[in-house]
């Protein structure tokens, strides 16, 4: 089968429109609030029909995606999602594109038995769930479903209300003259922001204070990414507290010295979560710039990474080298990019797993990785980071609500001068922004130009509650893409910035 967990993990999955507007439709009359339960249902019902499932959708109207992580989840239960459909299909060899199609169908297909069930049920959700629980030929009364994750699978909360951030250091409507306040964890919104503006426009200043203002309302830890080396002292134009200090952040200038964080822990023991993490390592191994990685030289990573990581405990970037010469030296390969790039990677040591992901993030934490720091340390860094919040956060159950309906906090993630990774694709950025708000977590990015974007997924901006823009030559259809129509990006004075929030565009004053 030539498809990978990290492939199906990363798809993009619809049905047709139709089916979609059902789904829509069954979030309503089930009481579910995620399109991907209602979609998962119908799957799983149209899995149990014997019948052979009809592909052809050539001439359906698309419906909107559903990302393969967010449909069928991770590890253990990705892959059993993966090996039904594939075990359902009958067809030797299955790879993405096909494996699209198989789930369209599917999905297509659950959602039109399950309305007809619906009907023959007379729209009675009891008799509804009775007869699902006939097909699926379930116990009436069962026990408790068994929970998982253990003691540390709760992980604290760094607030216990709504925060209503002021959106710069002034953060005035230029029109109106008024405060303007934008609520970060409020009921329904998404908590994550994009700042964008040229050199020297103050988007770091309008950051800054706004991790600062959230800071003075909740004690949650902040992790940063500073490509520029200045982050840790920054106090504004108006000589405010550094926001190092605001956040009492240590900062680590790897390789230097080593960022304390078991970066390799598995979040699964058994062979699926180690199998997965060999993955998500050679995924990020593959955007180093001097690694490119043939399909060869990807199983060689695979095969090294999943034996160090089955064999060491704490497993560090040096078990991975080892095992990497190992593998070379069994297929008696000639070392090349692959092993070179490994080699430089463990010349400094990055990473000392000092401390687990459980207790690295509720710390806070900020990560200099200047220019003169070695591109391919960067690129590790930033990605394998990133992936261990991902795996860390996303395997937590959802943060506490408060009565007024906002979500507690857990993390600050702010990755500044983020132009230095967009368009790469990473997959545990664009999980970490669609997957954990319901977590706890907040994404703060902030770039030079909308046209930074352009190289992830559609909806990718769409999950930002707040978008800002500053001055800068964007193009002016990336502009209106971001904030709408009228927005101009190159008559913007000193301070000002277009924000967009609650599905409105506003010119602000922000500093």
């Amino acid at each position: 089968m030539s498809i990978s967990l990290v492939e199906v993990a990363g798809a993009n999955l619809r049905t047709d429109y139709d089916s979609d507007k059902l789904n829509t439709d069954f979030m309503g009359r089930l009481g579910m609030r995620k399109r991907y339960l209602p979609a998962r249902l119908a799957i799983s019902r149209s899995l149990a029909m014997s019948a052979p499932i009809s592909l052809s959708a050539d001439e359906l109207e698309p419906g909107k995606v559903i990302k393969g992580d967010t449909l069928f989840g991770t590890g253990t239960a990705l892959s059993v999602w993966l090996a039904l459909i594939v075990e359902r299909a009958g067809e030797p060899d299955v790879d993405i594109k096909r494996l699209v199609t198989l789930v369209g169908a599917h999905w297509r297909r659950g959602l039109a038995k399950l309305d007809d069930e619906w009907e023959q049920a007379g729209a009675d959700l009891g008799q509804f769930i009775r007869r699902l629980v006939d097909v699926a030929e379930l116990p009436s009364a069962g026990g408790r479903l068994p929970t998982s994750g253990g003691a540390g699978a709760s992980g604290a909360t760094f607030s216990s209300g709504e925060i209503k951030v002021p959106l710069g250091e002034i953060g005035e409507d230029v029109a109106t003259k008024e405060k303007v306040f934008w609520s970060l964890n409020g009921k329904g919104g998404a908590p994550h922001t994009a700042i964008m503006g040229g050199s020297g426009s103050g988007k770091t200043v309008m950051a800054a204070a706004m991790l600062r203002s959230i800071r003075e309302q909740a004690q949650v830890p902040l992790l940063a990414f500073d490509f520029k080396g200045d982050l840790a002292g920054f106090t504004g134009t108006k000589g405010q507290t550094a926001l190092g200090e605001a956040f009492e952040a240590q900062v680590i200038e790897p390789p230097r010295m080593p960022i304390p964080l078991d970066v390799l822990a598995l979040s699964q023991k058994d062979q699926f979560g180690i199998d997965e993490a060999a993955m998500r390592f050679r995924e990020s191994f593959s955007r180093l710039k001097g690694s490119k990685l043939g399909s060869i030289q990807r199983n060689y990573v695979h095969e090294a990474a999943s034996r160090a990581l089955s064999s060491e405990e704490p497993c560090e970037l040096r078990h991975i080298r080892d095992r990497l010469h190992e593998v070379y030296q069994e297929h008696e390969a000639k070392e090349d990019g692959a092993v070179s790039s490994m080699e430089e990677l463990c010349r400094f040591p990055l990473f000392e797993p000092k401390f687990s992901p459980a207790d690295f993030f509720q710390k806070s934490w900020i990560i200099k990785l200047p220019p003169n720091v070695p591109e391919d340390s960067r690129t590790i860094v930033v990605n394998l980071l990133l992936d261990a919040l991902d795996q860390y956060l996303n395997g937590l159950v959802d943060a506490e609500t408060s009565r007024d309906g906002a979500r507690g906090l857990r993390i600050l993630c702010m990755v500044d001068e983020a132009h230095q990774i967009l368009g790469t694709k990473l997959p545990s950025l664009s999980r970490l922004i669609r997957m954990s708000r319901s977590k706890g977590g907040v994404v703060m990015l902030v770039s030079q130009s909308p046209d930074d974007f352009s190289g992830e997924d559609d909806e990718f901006l769409d999950n930002m509650g707040l978008v800002a823009a500053f001055a800068t030559n964007a193009k002016p259809g990336a502009a209106a893409r971001v904030l709408g129509k009228g927005a101009n990006l190159t008559n913007l004075q000193t301070g000002q910035c277009f924000v967009r929030f609650d599905k409105t565009t506003k010119k602000i004053r922000a500093w």
